[in-house]
């Protein structure tokens, strides 16, 4: 990011307030839609931190229409013309020769936004549940402390201004004294260097080394870069600092067709991009299986697309092995998430191996089932999935919202939903990350 010093800012001020009056729609209709906006399939594809655009329903970018057609029906400049005519409309290709749907058009916008930014609006009062105090917490603030941290964590209402703008100084301060030492050049030209290249080193000094140096440039810009952000920290916050781990497990068996893949992959690629912004000592496991179970990277977590047999059973085994090896409760906040189609081939033998995941004393198991409205894979008369079976073995607590059903255990901490199209991706995520002031 540029800060620049403008003598012209009077001339500007009502466009810089249409502007802003403009990003405020914007952002109230992304904030209304959220649940259709985060289910767009482009964005799990993108890193964080990247942009991704999205359509705003019930807005239109104006603009200027000028004439057209050689000018025979009028517009901009001289010519005939009323106060109130209609200016003529553009006509669209193959207007007049073909028919017309007897349903009405809905006008939208199409806005680049920052995944970041969506994550903010999402989880404003969210958070992980059940979150307990470990012997090896990072940081434990004594309640009544009126205290104030900085973090390199954060979300962006929170950012700290005069402290970014302090680490943003102090690392092009460093980066002038290298460039300097690299080339011999005076100060004032290290720094204009890094305004020309926009803060790139490298670029500086090939610059400097060319001779290609814009004297004209304001030596004084500087760059924002991510590692200089810093961000607030308020007391009640600070126990959420405890070590977690989330271990996210996914069925990739072949019932699993495209469309459940991509409901499942969406949960949890918002869950873990939630918990990476949030949280600074959070760790991620991804275990994926068929009939049998593996760990893999997060790469692959989002991409791997398996065949063959369902044994939901084997991917609680390795996460009850992984949780006793690396992550002992005594020491951990442990969050389990399993997402699936409740397909299985032995839901006793799953039943049973929920069951010492849960003995474990972990602090959350949360289990979203994906049920189609409309199915490849239609589940026929008396079919029972692995949620019913759940249902028959433990007692929940049962809430609706969007036409879906969630479940909750607070003895056991056990969480669990079924997902039927994409508009449940977001209450499902709710359900899992409920308000702190419910715990």
């Amino acid at each position: 990011m540029t800060i620049k010093v403008h003598d012209d800012w009077d001339l500007s001020e009502k466009g810089r307030k249409d502007a802003a009056r403009h990003r405020e729609k914007i952002d109230e209709h992304i904030r209304k839609n959220i649940q259709d906006v985060i289910s767009e399939e482009s964005i799990i594809t993108k890193k964080q931190g990247k942009m991704v655009r999205v359509p705003v329903k019930g807005l239109k970018d104006y603009r200027f229409v000028y004439g057209h057609d050689g000018g025979a029906q009028g517009g901009v400049g001289q010519g005939e013309g009323d106060p109130g005519d209609v200016i003529a409309r553009r006509r669209k290709k193959g207007d007049g020769d073909r028919k017309a749907g007897n349903a009405p058009g809905e006008d939208y916008m199409e806005t680049e936004v920052d995944i970041d930014y969506l994550i903010n609006i999402m989880f404003e009062d969210l958070g992980l549940p059940y979150i307990e105090d470990k012997t090896k917490a990072e940081t434990l603030i004594p309640v009544g402390w009126k205290f104030d941290s900085v973090s390199k964590k954060g979300i962006q209402p929170r950012i700290h201004k005069n402290k970014t703008l302090k680490e943003t100084i102090k690392r092009t301060a460093m980066l002038a004294a290298e460039i300097m030492d690299s080339t011999g050049c005076p100060e004032d030209d290290a720094y204009i260097a890094l305004s020309q290249s926009q803060g790139d080193f490298e670029d500086a000094v090939e610059i400097i080394k060319m001779d290609k140096l814009d004297r004209s440039i304001n030596p004084g810009d500087i760059f924002i870069e991510d590692d200089d952000l810093r961000y607030k920290q308020i007391e009640e916050d600070m126990v959420l600092h405890s070590n977690a781990v989330i271990i996210a497990m996914m069925d990739t068996s072949g019932s699993m067709d495209r469309e459940k893949k991509y409901l499942a992959r969406s949960f949890l690629f918002w869950l873990t991009e939630f918990l990476k912004k949030t949280y600074n000592n959070v760790q991620n496991k991804f275990i994926v299986h068929t009939t049998d179970a593996h760990v893999v990277d997060e790469e692959t977590f989002f991409k791997k697309g398996e065949d063959g047999g369902t044994m939901c059973s084997s991917a609680f085994d390795l996460a009850g092995y992984v949780i006793d090896t690396e992550f002992p409760t005594n020491m951990w906040n442990v969050y389990v998430v399993y997402i699936s189609d409740g397909e299985d081939w032995d839901t006793a033998k799953t039943t049973e191996a929920i069951k010492e995941v849960l003995d474990r004393k972990i602090n959350m198991l949360g289990y979203c089932e994906i049920d189609l409205e409309e199915s490849s894979y239609p589940r026929g008369m008396g079919y029972e999935s692995l949620l019913d079976h759940i249902r028959k073995e433990w007692v929940f607590t049962t809430s609706t919202e969007e036409g879906t059903n969630f479940y909750k255990n607070d003895e056991k901490h056990f969480l669990a939903c079924t997902i039927r199209n994409k508009r449940h991706v977001y209450p499902a995520l709710k359900h899992l990350l409920f308000e702190k002031r419910k715990v």
